[in-house]
């Protein structure tokens, strides 16, 4: 018996410490609305004194009513955590947290009612909101200010480019010319430059605009070729561009901002390899009813990128060196206004490199596709010089080094490769010999899948220093396209 009343005051001294220790507000009420027992703190906080009569519907004016005598909450809200707020015997109030719940009829009461005072968090979420306002307004007033200021800068720079442009025309000595030509260079780069911060603020101001239009895919690459091969070829590289034949002539979407992303992967590309070649590949990965998926990746090898550096690539202003940028310019904003641009055309961009071997920039985009269209389909492949090998040999050299399987290019091109290199393991150049190898597996990489795994077996053992099975695996490969090449 002893024991039973030992543990029963145990009992109340835990219950009177949850009841009394907490500063939450604890009301235990009846159906009616009338406070039948409340703990110490909520006295305290509504101003009450213990002798006085506090009902549920004078404190919680907002969410609870009385009807027939007997107590509503509004929307049902027993059971639920919900915020409202409650009023002090003084008639002042403060914003609360409560959760209600419904008791046995053995109690003796109809519910209890915990709230406690969330006054600090409201008052931190209008500090928040005012906050976010004046930051909206700032942003506002940056990105008016830098559209302004660009807009200005590009009328000035626009002259002093037409004028060394003019200058060009005219007589000049060999050390003038190259004074005007760098003027002109510098003019393009600011140019360049002006672009992307316009780009970028219309990107955080959300003004860009993704623009839905029929258009012609291979005319695109075509001059995508075109407008890129002088670079390339002024730093003594080749460009490869393999486009599958599956994908269809016209479709609709935004080809000015495709275009963008293809010139700032291919501008990249092309900066940062001083050897070797940049290769373009664009293959179909999705074709449904209404609509197609493009798979680009375009491939260089430059200088590469460590794993450590790879989380700065599309940051704003950063570049993953601070030397890159003395070194080779640029504001770091490229790969950022690409990303957005990419994710805004319903497609994801990736990166894949190795420090001193190169990068791999992949991404997909999404297009609606063009209704009855099989007819242009069947020629568009003849339109374009890049797609099918057929062009006249003034055509292949305005458009670049683009390659099918199979064409006399991609045999002469195959050969090059093979003839250097063997130069290069007889030479024991085994880091050239592995960008050959590449070029090789490239160059068979669509349908000669037995082609494409010897050439990928040889550029593997170039890798790992295997110099006497790299040789082995090289005659296989000779061996295996000299009879390919009996077939065609």
């Amino acid at each position: 018996m002893s024991q039973n009343i030992t543990e029963g005051i145990q009992e109340w001294k835990r219950y009177e410490f949850l009841f009394e220790g907490t500063r939450d507000m604890i009301f235990y009420f009846s159906d009616s609305g009338l406070v039948q027992e409340c703990n110490a703190s909520a006295y305290e906080q509504l101003g009450f004194e213990p002798d006085e009569e506090i009902w549920l519907q004078d404190i919680f004016r907002t969410c609870v009513k009385v009807y027939d005598d007997r107590l509503i909450f509004k929307d049902g809200m027993f059971e639920q955590r919900f915020e409202t707020t409650i009023y002090r015997k003084n008639q002042t109030c403060f914003p609360v947290e409560v959760r209600v719940a419904m008791l046995s009829e053995e109690t003796g009461k109809y519910g209890v009612c915990r709230a406690f005072s969330i006054v600090q968090k409201v008052d931190a979420e209008k500090k928040l909101a005012y906050a976010e306002e004046k930051m909206e307004v700032v942003n506002k007033e940056r990105d008016e200010m830098v559209a302004n200021v660009t807009h200005e800068l590009r009328t000035p720079v626009n002259g002093v480019m037409g004028l060394a442009q003019t200058l060009m025309d005219t007589e000049l000595t060999a050390s003038q010319r190259e004074t005007v030509e760098l003027i002109d260079h510098c003019c393009k780069n600011m140019i360049k430059i002006i672009n992307n911060i316009l780009d970028f603020s219309k990107l955080k101001a959300n003004k860009f605009t993704i623009e839905e239009r029929e258009f012609s895919f291979y005319k695109m690459m075509d001059t995508l070729v075109r407008t890129n091969q002088p670079v390339v070829e002024s730093k003594g590289l080749k460009l490869v561009c393999n486009v599958s034949e599956d994908i269809p002539e016209r479709m609709i979407g935004d080809e000015l901002r495709l275009t963008q992303v293809l010139n700032n992967l291919l501008s990249n590309a092309i900066k940062f390899t001083t050897v070797g070649q940049i290769i373009i590949n664009v293959t179909l990965s999705m074709d449904l009813h209404n609509e197609l998926e493009l798979f680009f990746m375009v491939i260089d090898s430059g200088i590469g990128i460590s794993d450590e550096e790879r989380d700065k690539l599309f940051k704003s202003f950063s570049q993953v060196d601070a030397s890159i940028t003395r070194r080779f310019g640029g504001t770091g904003l490229g790969l950022s206004i690409t990303k957005s641009l990419v994710q805004m055309m319903g497609g994801d961009i990736k990166v894949e490199s190795e420090k001193g071997k190169g990068s791999t920039f992949s991404f997909s985009v999404k297009f609606k596709k063009v209704q009855q269209q099989e007819e242009q389909q069947e020629t568009a492949a003849e339109t374009f010089s890049f797609n099918m090998g057929t062009a006249t040999e003034q055509e292949q050299e305005d458009v670049g080094e683009i390659f099918r399987l199979g064409s006399e290019e991609n045999v002469r091109e195959i050969e090059a490769n093979m003839e250097k290199l063997v130069l290069c393991i007889e030479m024991e150049n085994w880091e050239r010999a592995n960008n050959f190898a590449e070029n090789l597996k490239q160059l068979v990489m669509d349908d000669a899948m037995n082609l494409k795994r010897k050439a990928f077996r040889l550029q593997m053992t170039l890798r790992k220093g295997d110099h006497e099975t790299s040789i082995k695996e090289y005659n296989v490969l000779n061996e295996a396209i000299t009879e390919w090449k009996q077939t065609l």
